[in-house]
């Protein structure tokens, strides 16, 4: 309604003013029409609209401001564990290379006491075995010793041609033995 009567005004106005400004194609009550229609439209807009879209633009850029904000903050921590990882690492490898080195050590000391172990074990091996060696050859001199004896008492039997007892065997032996010596 409001446009029907700005355009029949502006419509009598043009038909009257047809000269000076209007020679020009300006016609002043238009343009004073015209500018109170923007005023009208520039007032409603800023009161209604354009509070909004700023308030809306504000939040944006807040959160966008945020965003940057945090992911400056994401970077900083990165780099922060980052550095925290790497310091782990080393201490995990320097911590696994002591272990390594002392089970190293270890080894060495357990090698060595095996070693000791098994170098005892065969010199008490070598030690009975010299004692069995040992024990075996007197049996063998002993068991060689009276075959001796026998042997001498049936030749001397033999030789004799008398039975010996025992007081004669014995005497017997003990110069068998006697000569031998």
């Amino acid at each position: 309604m409001i446009n029907i009567l700005i355009t029949g005004f502006a419509s009598e106005q043009a038909e009257a003013e047809a000269s000076g400004f209007a020679a020009l194609g300006f016609d002043p009550k238009a343009f004073l029409i015209q500018l109170i229609t923007f005023l009208f439209v520039f007032y409603i807009l800023k009161r209604y609209v354009f509070g909004r879209i700023v308030d809306l633009l504000e939040k944006r850029r807040e959160t966008i401001e945020d965003g940057v904000r945090l992911t400056n903050e994401m970077k900083t921590e990165k780099e922060k564990l980052e550095v925290e990882i790497t310091r782990i690492q080393k201490e995990a490898r320097k911590h696994a290379d002591e272990v390594l080195a002392n089970s190293q050590q270890q080894a060495g000391i357990i090698l060595k006491e095996a070693e000791e172990s098994a170098q005892k074990k065969i010199e008490m091996l070598l030690t009975e075995a010299q004692k069995k060696i040992e024990e075996e050859t007197k049996r063998a001199q002993q068991a060689v010793e009276k075959e001796a004896v026998d042997l001498v008492i049936r030749a001397t039997e033999v030789i004799a041609h008398e039975k010996i007892t025992a007081s004669k065997d014995q005497a017997l032996i003990a110069r068998a033995l006697k000569g031998q010596s």
